[in-house]
């Protein structure tokens, strides 16, 4: 198994023999308007450029996987640049008809109790994108929808890897832990927050709170030093896990990094 941190929620993971691209946010940096009501409101995003040029993130690409349709898990420019033939799986119908009209063909609604693709099975997991009763009318009052998944990925010769996706830590997040023993548990932990509705992702409480839950678990974090909502960064959460005793559990990688498991 082989995760590479490519930038944001963007990875690449090689599992099972097959390469996995989740959430692909292919925007060259400042490319979009602050986030007014997020906690940087002057700062335009991406904050970073790629790593490397999208055709090789792309190369031997064999499935797509989208959480949820928002700009920065996939966004016009990785549209621009994907094959519209390539395996996609979304979260609901919805998601599925936005990637039709953007010409996306072979296109797949996750489910929870399963799905298996070339021999390694894929199960949806449910999120809480923040609160929803703070966070969903801040979504909607921009036309974003609140709903978002998480994926795990499960293969007889392979760990246990769990994407959490964009959610804070909750009873769902827990429940897939009980069902499903990850190994490994990639997490989207930046604290991306929104006036109103406070955090819509992991902080770095919420990450402790998953180590306690979970000790024999290996964190990965993702979705850092990217968006211009971010309130923490990757050296806050290396410091904390250090302070909280728990930095042997997380693997903090960098963009661009390697990570062969």
């Amino acid at each position: 198994m082989q995760i590479q941190q490519i930038r944001n929620a963007t990875i690449v993971l090689s599992y099972g023999g097959k390469r996995f691209l989740i959430d692909p946010m292919f925007a060259p940096k400042n490319s979009y308007a602050p986030i007014e009501i997020g906690p940087n409101p002057e700062l335009n995003w991406p904050t970073c450029d790629l790593p490397m040029e999208p055709a090789e993130i792309i190369k031997g690409l064999d499935v797509i996987i989208m959480t949820h349709y928002h700009n920065d898990h996939f966004d016009q420019a990785a549209i621009d640049n994907l094959r519209k033939g390539v395996k996609v799986y979304v979260q609901d119908q919805t998601d599925k008809e936005i990637l039709q009209k953007s010409g996306f063909s072979n296109l797949s609604v996750l489910q929870e109790d399963g799905m298996s693709f070339a021999g390694i099975w894929l199960y949806k997991t449910r999120c809480q994108h923040g609160v929803r009763s703070k966070a969903e009318p801040v979504f909607n009052s921009f036309g974003m929808r609140y709903d978002s998944m998480g994926v795990v990925f499960k293969h007889p010769e392979e760990k246990t890897v769990y994407v959490t996706g964009d959610t804070i830590w909750c009873d769902e997040v827990k429940k897939v832990i009980d069902v499903h023993q990850p190994d490994y548990v990639i997490v989207n932990c930046a604290d991306a927050q929104m006036k109103g509705c406070g955090s819509i992702i992991m902080n770095a409480q919420d990450v402790k709170e998953l180590h306690t839950y979970a000790p024999d678990v290996t964190i990965i974090a993702s979705h850092m030093d990217t968006v211009g909502h971010a309130a923490l960064s990757r050296k806050q959460l290396q410091k904390f896990a250090k302070d909280n005793k728990f930095a042997n559990s997380i693997i903090i990688p960098k963009d661009g990094e390697i990570l062969k498991l």
